[in-house]
């Protein structure tokens, strides 16, 4: 260093020479964890996915493994997911408490709702539509009691078994699938909630997931269970001996999937992105279908018609119909009524 530039350095005010001292090494911190970051950008990727019960086989035996071999292909990269699954409301919770979830599956927009008050995901991250199916009846072959509509559900000597709208995304579309047909029917809401509480007289058990749900039906719980269509055909698909009543008016239920923004990182969020672009897209929805999900939006026309269906939106929205129909008239007036067997209390 010259006597001129060590008189400058010398007459500086030291916290101007801390300050370019500072720069300095910020600076190269940057540049080294700039090359870290490029490094591990060339490695193995893994993911995590949340998801909703009822994914489990149509993520693990179709969509991962297709994923996985396409986003190698594409960049020479390896790529491992791992799935976690459960009720929907419990995964949110689950994320909302720090489980480390990349992407996660919610069986409705209510769930992201959670995630945006918990700060997991910024407030403009869109959850994107990824499939609906419609909420139906199961029954003993045959259907002993005639169930044709939600309103039958209320019969005498009928023993219903339902997932629990406390954490499952199932139990709460059922609930609004109870709900709503009655007050398409009738455009009253004491009507309506009448109905709803007529059909949860008959409720003898509860179970934590639309899946388990349909485990206990399998293995000879109740008469008669609300779930979704798609558990309800891959049920059949496994030799499962049920009947699948469709009412008239019955709500379809839209499952939705977005990015954990809390979680994420600069490495995992190209392949996060790229898994939900895949989800939503021909090759995706083609093994959604295979698995009974039907298309998000108008692409039905190979699955069965339904003849008056519903969505939330006719309920006001989530919002609205989680106030109303679940917190208000469900939690706050069914639920502390309910007479459940004992070994599922």
């Amino acid at each position: 260093m010259s006597k001129s530039m060590a008189a400058w350095w010398t007459g500086m005010d030291w916290r101007y020479r801390l300050g370019g001292i500072t720069g300095v090494v910020l600076l190269a911190a940057a540049l080294v964890y700039g090359r870290l970051a490029l490094a591990r950008a060339e490695g193995p990727v893994r993911l995590q996915v949340y998801a909703f019960s009822t994914q489990e086989e149509v993520l693990t035996q179709g969509i991962f493994p297709a994923f996985e071999a396409a986003w190698e292909e594409e960049t020479g990269r390896e790529l491992t997911i791992d799935g976690v699954f459960g009720a929907s409301g419990t995964l949110a919770g689950q994320i909302n408490l720090g489980a480390p979830a990349d992407v996660a599956l919610f069986s409705h927009a209510q769930h992201v709702t959670y995630l945006r008050l918990g700060r997991r995901v910024r407030h403009d991250t869109a959850a994107v539509p990824v499939g609906e199916t419609p909420i139906v009846i199961v029954t003993r072959p045959g259907n002993p009691h005639g169930i044709a509509t939600y309103a039958d559900l209320a019969g005498p000597g009928i023993r219903l078994l339902h997932a629990d709208p406390n954490n499952s995304g199932a139990g709460q579309w059922a609930v609004l699938a109870e709900y709503g047909s009655a007050w398409l029917e009738t455009g009253d809401p004491a009507a309506a909630a009448a109905q709803l509480e007529a059909v949860w007289r008959n409720v003898r058990l509860l179970a934590a997931s639309a899946r388990s749900a349909m485990t206990l039906f399998e293995l000879g719980a109740g008469d008669a269970l609300v779930t979704y269509e798609q558990d309800a055909r891959r049920a059949q698909e496994r030799g499962t001996p049920i009947e699948i009543v469709v009412p008239p008016h019955t709500i379809v239920a839209q499952h939705v999937a977005l990015i954990v923004d809390d979680n994420v990182t600069l490495v995992e969020r190209p392949a996060a992105e790229a898994f939900i672009a895949y989800l939503q897209s021909e090759a995706g929805q083609e093994i959604l279908a295979r698995y009974h999900l039907r298309p998000a939006g108008n692409g039905q026309q190979a699955f069965p018609p339904l003849d008056s269906p519903f969505t939330v939106d006719t309920l006001g929205g989530w919002s609205a119909a989680y106030a109303d129909v679940i917190e208000t008239l469900w939690a706050g007036q069914i639920e502390p009524q309910l007479d459940l067997d004992p070994a599922e209390e």
